[in-house]
């Protein structure tokens, strides 16, 4: 074999050699970009998988926001609502205070007075007939008792109130007189209001007149009188019909009760 050929052979296998190597440097570089791409891809991946989250997490979190926006203005709002309530309840109590302290005041006047007002009803009460002395007993006697001024003003209005609706009214009633001869009798007496009162026997032949007095009324036989008398007790229980007038005298004095 000449050296041309040798020189040949040698330059080929060189050329192979370095053509091999060429090629392995190359496809080195292919698998690093290959490589470089996939961690590309790979970044690129969790950007968008952080950007996701992010945007997830700020709309929830803006969700929030807005939430506990509207609970501060809704507490807010509850705050003020409660600061004008105490505002209206303290002028309130203010005014109730006020509305006490003049009751006290009122209530002090009235409990100083009713003494003398309850010495007045027991005087006064001397001077009733029988049945309103027997209707407003137990008012009478309740006098002075309770503690508080206004129950004690009430029995003294009680007293009042009976006293002025029975001096509005004929008033019927039976009872019992003693006569000059020492008998006892039934008679029905009729009260003009607290002026005056006649009565007379069943048989209109006992009768007589009353007057207030301290104690018991003051009675008047007036035997003459009976006959009418019957007849205005006959008109008043509608006994006899139709009612007509009966002459009866009347004497009105005055009474004088307390200084």
């Amino acid at each position: 074999m000449n050296k041309k050929i040798l020189y040949g052979l040698a330059a080929l296998v060189a050329g192979s050699t370095l053509h091999a190597q060429d090629e392995a440097a190359v496809q080195k570089e292919i698998a690093k970009a290959r490589e470089v791409i996939a961690q590309y891809v790979d970044t690129r991946q969790a950007i968008a998988k952080v950007k996701n989250e992010w945007s997830s997490y700020q709309e929830l979190t803006e969700r929030r926001i807005d939430l506990y926006e509207r609970e501060i203005k809704q507490l807010r709002d509850q705050i003020q609502a409660a600061e004008n309530e105490t505002t209206q309840a303290e002028r309130r109590i203010a005014a109730i205070r006020e509305d006490i302290a003049t009751l006290r005041s009122a209530n002090d006047i009235v409990a100083s007075a009713m003494p003398a007002y309850e010495n007045q009803m027991r005087e006064l009460y001397q001077y009733f007939p029988r049945p309103l002395k027997n209707k407003v007993q137990p008012l009478v006697q309740q006098l002075g008792k309770p503690r508080q001024a206004s129950d004690r003003m009430a029995l003294v209005i009680g007293i009042l109130n009976e006293v002025d609706k029975f001096n509005a009214e004929f008033n019927f009633d039976t009872d019992e007189k003693r006569l000059p001869s020492g008998e006892t009798k039934l008679v029905d007496v009729i009260y003009l209001g607290l002026a005056v009162a006649y009565y007379s026997d069943k048989d209109g032949k006992v009768g007589g007149v009353g007057v207030p007095a301290a104690g018991e009324w003051s009675w008047t036989e007036r035997n003459d009188l009976a006959p009418a008398i019957r007849d205005a007790v006959l008109y008043y229980n509608g006994d006899i019909k139709p009612a007509m007038l009966v002459d009866l005298p009347v004497e009105i004095s005055s009474v004088s009760i307390g200084n």
